[in-house]
């Protein structure tokens, strides 16, 4: 791992053709960079990405930089989850509300 900021973040589009171990892989390498050479930047996308700082710091609190951002890796990939199934449950709940209209 490290390759000096070569790498890119995944995009959305990038997100949805990739298995979940193959996203999990090539975004610990781009997040394994940000540690090494950008931690702000990464702390920022932390923040973006709404990821609990709580989690985040526990996640840094690992030793290795290697493990550090495979963990990370996860918490990002978890939280994006958790966006889609609430973006899912909104369109629902707004579906049936039209439908008692």
């Amino acid at each position: 791992m490290g390759k000096n900021l070569k790498l890119h973040e995944p995009l959305a589009r990038e997100y949805e053709s990739l298995s979940r171990n193959e996203l999990r892989k090539q975004l610990s390498e781009f997040i394994y960079d940000l540690l090494v050479y950008n931690p702000e930047k990464l702390t920022n996308l932390m923040y973006r990405h709404d990821v609990k700082e709580s989690l985040f710091i526990k996640a840094l609190s690992i030793g290795d930089p290697t493990e550090q951002s495979i963990a990370i890796a996860d918490l990002v990939i978890e939280r994006e989850m958790e966006k889609v199934e609430m973006r899912k449950a909104y369109k629902k709940y707004k579906e049936e509300k039209k439908k008692l209209k």
